[in-house]
């Protein structure tokens, strides 16, 4: 289950004229932990906290051609520029591949994302044999959630208090995300569960599930 190259993802999911991916590698580390700190100052607490340090890449991180790791950092560059910073990471018990945040450089916000042919987790995933795909989205502004819908993902729920975000400068609270999920195997691979084994309230929810989806 090796991780895919940029090359390998050049031919399924291409990016604009001008954009190229990059696979992280050692030298790039302080360039992309002080760039995500830069894009997003509030990214001081909580999960996304983690890609602002340079040790976190160094001891979680595959770099192009190292020792496999289960974190994989995705690199867009217009050409010497850091465009965005795509981490994702996988189970590979459990063939699943988490979207673990997408950040972009103010410069390139809305530039390459609408033209991109493709979802690059999808990419990913397929490239290395993984089954299902799934992300958190902020509730703080529609970008991510409408990027997730526009791919095809399917918006399963809602985490309250996944995650911390800093709201406000020194305000730090709790918040809320919707959780996206999509599956990359057929629908007969997947086992139908009987309601009977469900509560009242799990068999409501996943009713309703089933009748919007």
């Amino acid at each position: 289950m090796k991780w895919p190259s940029a090359e390998d993802l050049v031919s399924t999911c291409k990016l604009p004229q001008g954009y190229a991916y990059q696979v992280l590698r050692e030298e790039h580390i302080p360039e992309v932990a002080s760039s995500v700190l830069d894009w997003q100052p509030t990214w001081r607490v909580g999960s996304a906290s983690a890609f602002t340090q340079a040790s976190f890449y160094r001891e979680k991180a595959y770099l192009d051609q190292g020792a496999q790791r289960d974190v994989f950092v995705l690199l867009i560059r217009a050409g010497t520029e850091l465009a965005a910073v795509l981490p994702m990471e996988r189970l590979p018990e459990a063939l699943t591949l988490y979207g673990c945040l997408a950040v972009v450089s103010p410069a390139h916000r809305g530039r390459f994302a609408p033209q991109m042919r493709g979802d690059y987790l999808e990419a990913v995933a397929r490239l290395v044999g993984l089954e299902f795909i799934y992300a958190m989205a902020t509730l703080r502004h529609t970008g991510a959630q409408r990027w997730f819908e526009f791919m095809g993902y399917r918006l399963v729920g809602f985490a309250p208090g996944y995650d911390r975000e800093e709201i406000s400068p020194g305000v730090v609270k709790r918040v809320i995300e919707a959780i996206y999920a999509k599956s990359l195997v057929p629908e007969e691979a997947l086992l139908s569960p009987s309601t009977d084994e469900m509560t009242p309230t799990v068999r409501k929810a996943y009713e309703a599930f089933l009748a919007r989806n």
